[in-house]
């Protein structure tokens, strides 16, 4: 028989992913009747742990914030990171485990800079909600946007273009100053990840290295939500020796994110929008996670073309159909 205990620990582990249908998601886990579920949903309520909202119908949950704290920054004069770091952002980090407390000061200190040099905003926004269970920091300003940045910097014809060399990792706006690892780790550290602009949201699900890219109707600036739970073993120490060390000089491409809309990945085109930036890179590794189907042409592209700009690349690909591995085997042994 499931304790009391057992019950209010699920509906709190799982609250953060079902607002709207925590009470039906727990009498599935359980199968308790309705009533017993709110019985106990309405006892988290009483103790200040969960939050409700709205009427029966439209009623949804929160867990009870530990620290919300919303800030909006004008930075049109002069704007200090490390100022705001010390008087508004440390304070409310403070009870936090050392690990998540670190990861969270470096996320935002790189966020701000790289709003402050590369953003030409005049305006950021910043929202650190902490649960019992989870943190939430909400970045956003009035910029040109990050998309729009990268892809102006690299005249790429695509917005979407710059979504994949983020995906990438190591991308940059301005190479001869800045080598983009920054904004690599603040992603690899933190559990989910949602980068909004130019009408775009980029999210990646760091459990399942899976990213995914939308429509978003962030078309002003840039938001970037991240989110961690409190009990996480990740530090910035060991992010900095997988990105750093292990992985050096290899990128890892999510093929998904040459389609748009859904459609078929048949095209030479759709090939060369995941093929920029690899002269310095000695691995790329082609992740076809949620790829059954690739035309002749787009596996023959990929290979053909990452030799072209690197013929001493080691190509590797994972996660692939049958089909897939058929085509890409192809196309490699053509190179040879």
């Amino acid at each position: 028989m499931r304790t009391s205990k057992q019950i209010k620990q699920f509906i709190l582990d799982n609250l953060s992913s079902h607002q709207k249908d925590i009470i039906k998601a727990t009498i599935r886990k359980f199968g308790l009747s309705r009533q017993a579920i709110l019985k106990h949903m309405n006892a988290l309520i009483v103790e200040e742990r969960v939050v409700a909202y709205g009427k029966t119908r439209d009623r949804y949950y929160e867990l009870k914030p530990i620290i919300n704290f919303s800030k909006s920054i004008d930075i049109k004069q002069t704007f200090e990171p490390k100022i705001i770091l010390r008087s508004q952002v440390l304070p409310n980090l403070i009870n936090l485990p050392k690990n998540i407390n670190e990861i969270c000061e470096f996320a935002l200190v790189a966020l701000f800079y790289n709003i402050l040099h590369h953003a030409n905003a005049t305006r950021l926004n910043f929202k650190i909600y902490i649960s019992q269970h989870d943190v939430h920091l909400v970045v956003s300003d009035n910029g040109i946007g990050i998309f729009s940045n990268i892809a102006n910097a690299f005249n790429f014809e695509l917005i979407r273009i710059a979504v994949v060399e983020i995906a990438k990792g190591d991308i940059t706006s301005d190479p001869e100053h800045h080598s983009g690892d920054d904004l690599n780790a603040v992603i690899q550290m933190f559990d989910k990840v949602d980068i909004s602009s130019s009408g775009i949201s980029l999210s990646y699900d760091n459990a399942t290295n899976d990213w995914k890219a939308q429509e978003s109707k962030q078309i002003i600036g840039t938001r970037i939500h991240l989110e961690i739970k409190t009990n996480s073993r990740r530090t910035c120490q060991d992010v900095f020796k997988q990105l750093f060390t292990k992985k050096k000089n290899m990128a890892q491409v999510p093929v998904k994110l040459a389609r748009s809309n859904g459609e078929q990945l048949n095209t030479r085109e759709q090939a060369q929008n995941l093929l920029h930036n690899l002269k310095e890179l000695k691995k790329i590794e082609f992740d076809f996670k949620n790829i059954e189907v690739v035309g002749p042409a787009f596996a023959d592209e990929l290979v053909r073309k990452t030799k072209m700009k690197n013929q001493n690349i080691d190509i590797s690909w994972i996660n692939s159909s049958d089909l897939v591995d058929v085509l890409m085997s192809r196309a490699v042994n053509r190179t040879i």
